[in-house]
């Protein structure tokens, strides 16, 4: 199981989209690209999981698009512009 914690962005650009999150930080202090979290989540059918701001869980999941590009969502939630997981504590990436 994996517990998303943190989201990291590059430059301090609003983040709109759950598809505009480049890392995220998970329990077990990893970082992990966005679209390699997708592929683990939907082709392992591993389970993924972050604490909204009611500190429940819900659980992540991983669709392929057409084109074979991987998008992460919280269940129940198909806009990503309003999914949960922006509401993550975001981290700024300093590249360089």
């Amino acid at each position: 199981m994996i517990l998303i914690e943190k989201i990291y962005r590059h430059g301090h650009d609003e983040l709109t989209s759950v598809d505009q999150i480049e890392k995220f930080q998970t329990n077990d202090g990893y970082v992990t690209p966005n679209r390699v979290l997708a592929r683990e989540i939907g082709a392992d059918r591993e389970n993924c999981f972050y604490k909204n701001e009611e500190g429940k869980r819900k659980k992540v999941l991983a669709n392929k698009d057409d084109a074979g590009v991987w998008h992460l969502q919280t269940i129940g939630t198909s806009d990503p512009t309003a999914d949960g997981l922006l509401k993550l504590p975001h981290m700024d990436h300093v590249w360089g």
